[in-house]
């Protein structure tokens, strides 16, 4: 017999071209990830001066114009920083907590003054100060961070320059302490809001204690379908028994696996922020993971696991990465509805946000899941199953 007549041996090269470009849609993310339009708020509250002939002069006002400037849109492309201007630091902390922004800059209302100074024989140094949202993401809380610094850099240096050269044509020398204060005329102090401590691994145990999540929740849900299938029922009312200890026993699955992982993060070393928190937000979004995947095998079949599969390769290497950094595929076709990646938000509100168990944007969305994942199931009952097909056929 000739292998190449075979219809799987024809079809052999399409399957494993599609499979190869199906995994390698993964990498995407990890292609160039450069931010587009990374929120970062700026507050000022320079009060300005009175300046002979001139008025009031406001220079925080001018070095938002200019910051605005730089951001501006080129090419048609995405700035890297969308600035969102806040009035006051207590407003632009309330942001931050509510992960509105990776990170805020300050300008502080004494800005016109201690500029104005600077060409005085007692000069003032000029404190910016900037609020790094840690908890938000590391990777763009990290990266919004080292933007402002070389930011705040390039205006100490514009400063420098323009003081010296105004310096140079009026005055002969200048003292010691003077000539310190005009090295550096900005002071930059950064605080790290709500922050990651430490033994979180760099700020990803959300997404360290998510993944096994998911993991468990898609291998026992398919052990119970496994199960079910053996159980010989044929009238709605046998059906909705089954079902009903089959939510029993996930139940029962998503306590083991809740607290089980987080005594095991516990063990291996994390610092968690209050463990029944944790065990139990882990317990409920266990037991919804787990009532969609049940759901969705109900109604394809074994077929499901691949579905969910795939579900994982694919958001595995996203959900840990700032949305802005992802290319417009997977931002918008994969990370926008993935259930893990709501699962990690959540997570990371318990952890860094001092949230607690409370009923989050992210909460919300995993219990809805599991709501309209039960009515999928028990709608299920009315599916009939091969023999009543095959019986319905015979009787034709």
């Amino acid at each position: 017999m000739n292998l190449f007549k075979q219809k799987q041996a024809i079809l052999a090269p399409i399957l494993v071209l599609a499979v190869a470009i199906i995994f390698s849609l993964t990498l995407a993310s990890s292609v160039n990830p450069t931010p587009k339009n990374l929120p970062i708020a700026i507050v000022n509250e320079d009060q300005g001066i009175q300046v002979p002939s001139k008025g009031i002069v406001n220079i925080g006002d001018t070095m938002v114009s200019k910051i605005h400037g730089l951001s501006k849109t080129k090419n048609g492309e995405k700035p890297a920083i969308k600035w969102i201007q806040v009035s006051s630091e207590e407003k632009v902390r309330k942001g931050l907590n509510d992960q509105k922004y990776y990170a805020a800059l300050i300008l502080p209302t004494d800005l016109s003054k201690n500029q104005a100074s600077l060409k005085t024989a007692s000069p003032s140094p000029i404190t910016i100060k900037i609020l790094v949202n840690q908890g938000k993401n590391t990777t763009g809380s990290t990266m919004a961070s080292q933007m402002l610094t070389h930011l705040v850099e390039n205006l100490n240096l514009t400063i420098h320059t323009e003081i010296f050269n105004e310096l140079k044509k009026n005055v002969n020398s200048i003292s010691v302490t003077q000539a310190e204060v005009l090295a550096n005329p900005f002071v930059i102090k950064v605080e790290n809001v709500n922050p990651i401590g430490t033994h979180t691994a760099n700020g990803n145990a959300p997404v360290s204690l998510i993944t096994p999540l998911w993991m468990s929740s898609l291998i026992g849900a398919v052990i119970v379908f496994l199960a079910k299938k053996k159980t010989q029922t044929s009238n709605s009312v046998g059906k909705l028994n089954v079902i009903f200890e089959q939510l029993l026993l996930g139940v029962l699955l998503s306590f083991i696996i809740g607290f089980g992982i987080t005594l095991m993060a516990k063990w291996i070393g994390f610092t968690l922020p209050n463990f029944l928190d944790v065990a139990l937000y882990l317990t409920i979004t266990y037991f919804c993971f787990h009532l969609l995947i049940s759901a969705v095998m109900s109604w394809i079949g074994f077929g499901g696991v691949g579905l969910f599969a795939l579900i994982f390769f694919f958001s595995g290497s996203l959900i840990g990465m700032p949305r802005e950094l992802l290319p417009n595929f997977s931002k918008d076709w994969i990370y926008s509805w993935v259930p893990m990646r709501f699962g990690a938000d959540g997570l990371r509100e318990i952890f860094y946000f001092d949230k607690g168990l409370s009923m989050s944007h992210s909460m919300t969305i995993i219990i809805w899941i599991g709501i309209i994942s039960i009515l999928a199931l028990s709608l299920s009952v009315f599916k009939p199953n091969k023999e009543e097909l095959n019986q319905t056929i015979a009787m034709k």
